[in-house]
């Protein structure tokens, strides 16, 4: 099964806009850094979502690329809104199952990036161009396996 078959439940958290124009139906923009993509998930985490891709996978440490997209299946089966004020991340009125596997990667990854030192490098367009590609990839090589 692939994400797009998924749409009703499956959730990309990025601020890459390649993977917006690609997954365009399942994806959450988040308009910020990584750290801000790391807190959407863990928020969503603590809402009853699940995480699917792992916010660390690759070689690219989360403080060297501008870019990460996380998969995630939500607590209510409905998908996020562009600007990710859909139901699943608003307060849940009724208690919901929290996945502490979930919690536990994206706590850890969140610290692992506050571990990291801040680098306010300025890319140009051709590597900030490479850091969208290798994070879509990601993203597509999750789609095939799923």
């Amino acid at each position: 099964m692939s994400l797009s078959s998924h749409l009703r439940e499956i959730v990309i958290i990025t601020n890459n806009p390649a993977v917006v124009d690609d997954y365009p139906e399942a994806s959450c923009h988040i308009q910020g850094s990584v750290q801000k993509v790391f807190t959407t998930v863990r928020d969503a985490v603590h809402k009853g979502a699940r995480i699917i891709t792992h916010p660390l996978c690759g070689s690219i440490k989360p403080n060297e690329s501008p870019y990460k997209s996380v998969v995630i299946t939500t607590a209510t089966g409905k998908k996020a809104a562009c600007d990710c004020q859909s139901d699943f991340l608003r307060q849940s009125q009724t208690p919901v199952k929290l996945d502490m596997k979930s919690l536990s990667i994206i706590e850890d990854a969140i610290a692992t990036l506050a571990r990291l030192p801040h680098r306010n490098r300025k890319y140009d367009e051709s590597v900030l161009e490479d850091f969208r590609i290798i994070d879509l990839n990601f993203i597509r090589v999750a789609n095939m396996t799923s």
